[in-house]
């Protein structure tokens, strides 16, 4: 089961649309500034963007890597409606603070080559050889988020974000824990309107090594999510995945895998369960092709004696580099989920094309397109099947002002088209800036 599609929204009034591009243009203006003082100093734009910072950020034995990102979105379509459209601008800070013990520069180098340190688990290292694992590392990362609205100032907020990592590779086996927790207001765009979700999950995970070819990995997952609007429907699941894998070449591991899982859905008679069969293959090709492919089929099953249904699922994500600065990238999915409202379960199935191009060492241009269907199911014989489907686009251009700070500047479109809600448009335009160590 997956949570409700959650978007943070509102629109620029017309007056401040100037203030948009004026804002972006302050940060263009000022990177010829670094260029020609760099140049004076006898340094390349690249190497003042790498240049290191000596300066060692620690409280025991911790090693401290804050960070803070400010930003403004404007959106025309707030509450993702068809009819009385609610715009507004709101503005963003979220300080945050990751506090790591153990290895830390395996940590700075996976976020130096563009990953989420934070989501290394011991299925991801396991296929990898023992000289490639990293250290053992423990992570915490806090990291608050203050949102303010200029017209609907009954929708400010303050949101929260959370994780607890533990990573502990041994000789031939790896342990795991994480811990999230989120707290957040924002859209929810099944529902078209404005509600607090707070998510809650665990995860226990390991991985043994038994020889340069074979090994196993075993994870248990605890997720609950609850909402604070009238009519929206939470739920606690708990699910395990157990997998085999076996390295068909150095570069390409394949698997197979048995999940099962318990939704304890918070309606009378609506709990479920289910058990998946997957296969799975991995690639990586250097650094010019990496690919994760996931298929395989779901049987599920009804606490209210509707009969037991069956549909594939499968998860895909690659990328390409066909050059130093370009690269192309693909994402896919198919999984059952319960939904939000009561007496439906609905099927997400979607795809995302993403193309982003170095401009130079400091300027990243980015387009990406996507679609993704909800295709609702009744639980119950009183109700109607439907589907609703959604079209997304995203222009983005990323600036690397100097080594620890960095900009954006997006562009995002999300169209539906749907039986029950109609057909509606949301457009949102934003900048936002990140300060990080």
């Amino acid at each position: 089961m997956r949570c409700a599609i959650i978007f943070s929204r509102r629109r620029l009034p017309p007056q401040n649309w100037i203030g948009v591009v004026a804002a972006f243009g302050c940060l263009r203006a000022g990177s010829p500034a670094l260029a020609q003082t760099t140049a004076a100093a006898t340094v390349s734009d690249n190497a003042a963007a790498t240049a290191p910072l000596n300066i060692p950020l620690t409280l025991g034995p911790l090693n401290l890597h804050p960070r803070a990102t400010t930003g403004m979105i404007a959106d025309d379509n707030l509450l993702f409606t068809s009819t009385h459209q609610e715009s507004d601008l709101a503005w963003t800070l979220q300080p945050g603070l990751q506090a790591v013990a153990g290895d830390d520069a395996a940590l700075i180098a996976y976020r130096d080559q563009g990953y989420d340190p934070i989501n290394l688990t011991p299925g991801s290292l396991i296929v990898q050889p023992p000289e490639a694992w990293t250290g053992k590392i423990f992570t915490l990362d806090y990291a608050p988020r203050f949102k303010f609205y200029d017209q609907y100032t009954a929708d400010n907020a303050i949101d929260e974000f959370a994780t607890v990592n533990l990573l502990w590779p041994m000789n031939k086996l790896i342990l795991g824990f994480r811990q999230d927790y989120q707290l957040q207001k924002a859209t929810i765009i099944e529902a078209n309107q404005f509600a607090t979700t707070e998510t809650i999950s665990t995860a226990l995970t390991a991985a043994y090594q038994f020889g340069d070819k074979t090994s196993v990995e075993s994870d248990f997952h605890r997720i609950s999510i609850d909402y604070d609007a009238p009519g929206l429907i939470g739920y606690t699941e708990y699910n395990t995945e157990d997998w085999f894998n076996y390295d068909l070449t150095e570069s390409m591991p394949v698997s197979v895998g048995v999940l099962a899982g318990y939704d304890a859905v918070a309606a009378s008679h609506q709990d479920q369960t289910y058990e998946q069969l997957r296969a799975r293959v991995r690639y990586n090709f250097t650094e010019k092709l990496v690919f994760d492919v996931s298929g395989g089929g779901e049987v599920r099953q009804y606490e209210n004696g509707e009969s037991d249904t069956f549909s594939p699922v499968f998860t895909l994500s690659g990328s390409y580099r066909p050059a130093e600065r370009t690269t192309v990238s693909l994402t896919g999915y198919r999984q059952q989920n319960a939904s939000i409202f009561n007496g439906y379960n609905y099927a997400s199935t979607g795809a995302n094309l993403g193309f982003s191009q170095g401009i130079t060492d400091r300027f990243t241009a980015g387009v990406s397109v996507g679609y993704f269907t909800l295709d609702y199911e009744s639980i119950t014989s009183a109700r109607a099947n439907y589907s609703d489907d959604y079209y997304t686009a995203r222009l983005s251009l990323d600036a690397k002002i100097i080594r620890h700070l960095t900009g954006q500047i997006y562009y995002n479109l999300t169209a539906i088209q749907s039986p029950v809600s109609g057909n509606i448009n949301d457009n949102q335009i934003g900048v936002n800036l990140t300060l990080s160590y």
